[in-house]
């Protein structure tokens, strides 16, 4: 099966997904009472979703409920104190995220990979560019819906420079890139 190839530029708190120059969707987040809220966008600026991000101290989670244009709520929990596996229930469907080494990200659909982010920036000169594989173009909404929640907050400006152990990040059993 051959894979869709699309890709997004993250720039401070927006991030906007292309296939071949034409722009598809984009996320844009801010800070609201001390939570950080994004919206998720169509090509034509409609709003898809809203997303409000906040950290479950009792609980140790991260926890996004997202809320679509029809009023339906969703929880996209985080499922380990690391962070780096999540999961969502959407119309008896289950997706699940991890965050890998090498900067790649999976999207599974009921245990299915489904989608893959690579993050790793093969050409120095080109940073802002993330590259997406996707198996079903009817899955790009949702995948572009959940890399979103996990990107809010995150700026380019403001890296980090110390990075996460690679010893505390899922292992990619099937890279795809």
């Amino acid at each position: 099966m051959s894979k869709l190839v699309y890709s997004l530029t993250h720039s401070n708190n927006k991030i906007t997904l292309f296939f071949e120059a034409k722009k598809l969707y984009s996320s844009e987040w801010f800070m609201d009472f001390g939570k950080f809220g994004a919206d998720v966008v169509g090509a034509e600026d409609q709003k898809l979703y809203g997303i409000v991000k906040k950290f479950q101290f009792w609980k140790w989670k991260m926890v996004h409920t997202i809320t679509n244009n029809f009023g339906k709520t969703y929880t996209f929990t985080s499922k380990n104190n690391r962070k780096t596996i999540y999961s969502i229930l959407m119309d008896d469907v289950a997706y699940e995220l991890h965050i890998h080494y090498k900067k790649r990200i999976s999207i599974f659909k009921n245990n299915l990979k489904i989608a893959e982010f690579d993050e790793s920036f093969s050409d120095k000169n080109d940073t802002e560019n993330i590259k997406l594989f996707l198996l079903d173009k009817n899955d790009l909404e949702i995948v572009f819906l959940l890399y979103s929640c996990l990107k809010i907050g995150e700026t380019n400006e403001h890296k980090k420079a110390m990075l996460t152990s690679q010893k505390q990040l899922e292992t990619n059993q099937e890279p795809w890139s």
